[in-house]
């Protein structure tokens, strides 16, 4: 491209010239005039620094435009930080529009069980009038239990949205931590355990925690859910577990974790906009699935 424009520069001064000098030739009295010879020749050496210069004009404005353009494209091309602060946003935001229409759900949810309830409690009185059979009223009832299971189970969906937006925020801090290490901040515990995690070894942690507390360990997320799978996030390989780490029985579970070798991530408070995020994470950070 350079060399294209080069040779047009050439090509522009020597017109130039070519014009000059043809005019001299034409007149026939130019050279009976030594003072035209002279306005003349002047003419021809301003032609001749003219074509010699814009060559280089030509290059240097090339070099300049081309030295700009490779200036703006450094400019604007993203570092792998800033890649990776947007995909930890991204994530983030789709959590949170997630959780969000999870709440718009469970509003007309919440809406039907106090509709079957109160159909329930009609039902109930005109059955004691002898005015419907039972069967009726079974009905109803088990109507009033489906519509509970749905509200239960959007709940745990937007639990399941609120910790992973909790461990999303926290992705940065999680990477830090080195084999064996053990980590508490204000936000957040790590305990980045040596033993070889797989998730059915749950089955001897839940045993555990039964036989201390007499009830069952309360699990949130057991490996992959539809909500990981909706968010981009592998689970597999995990458990949530629904308890602060502040409490007894998270610290009494967290010592036993400890004393085992399971790696696992308290997050002890919940981030902005999120109403819970307080849990116990046991295996390794969630990491996001490539799409």
């Amino acid at each position: 491209m350079i060399d294209g424009r080069f040779d047009d520069s050439i090509g522009q001064g020597t017109t130039a010239l070519e014009k000059i000098v043809q005019r001299s030739v034409n007149r026939d009295d130019a050279s009976d005039d030594p003072w035209q010879s002279t306005i003349i020749g002047f003419f021809i050496s301003i032609a001749l620094l003219v074509a010699l210069s814009l060559p280089s004009i030509s290059f240097a404005q090339t070099k300049k435009t081309q030295k700009s353009k490779n200036k703006s494209s450094q400019k604007t091309e993203p570092t792998l930080s800033d890649r990776l602060a947007k995909a930890k946003t991204e994530v983030i935001s789709a959590a949170k529009d997630y959780k969000k229409s999870l709440e718009e759900l469970l509003k007309l949810q919440e809406a039907d069980v106090k509709s079957a309830s109160d159909l329930v409690e009609k039902r109930k009185a005109l059955l004691a009038q002898s005015v419907i059979s039972k069967k009726e009223l079974e009905e109803s009832e088990q109507q009033l239990g489906i519509v509970q299971a749905k509200v239960k189970d959007t709940k745990g969906k937007i639990g399941e949205a609120d910790n992973l937006i909790a461990e999303a925020s926290a992705e940065e801090q999680l990477t830090k931590l080195g084999p064996g290490s053990y980590r508490a901040t204000a936000a957040l515990i790590r305990y980045n355990g040596s033993a070889a995690w797989v998730l059915t070894d749950a089955a001897k942690i839940q045993n555990f925690f039964a036989l201390r507390f007499n009830h069952a360990l309360p699990i949130s997320a057991f490996g992959q859910t539809p909500v990981h799978d909706q968010l981009g996030f592998d689970h597999h390989n995990s458990i949530d577990v629904a308890l602060s780490p502040d409490g007894t029985e998270g610290r009494t579970l967290m010592e036993y974790l400890r004393s085992m070798g399971i790696p696992f991530i308290a997050f002890r408070q919940a981030v902005p906009g999120s109403a819970t995020g307080a849990h116990i994470h046991i295996g390794y950070p969630s990491k996001r699935i490539a799409r």
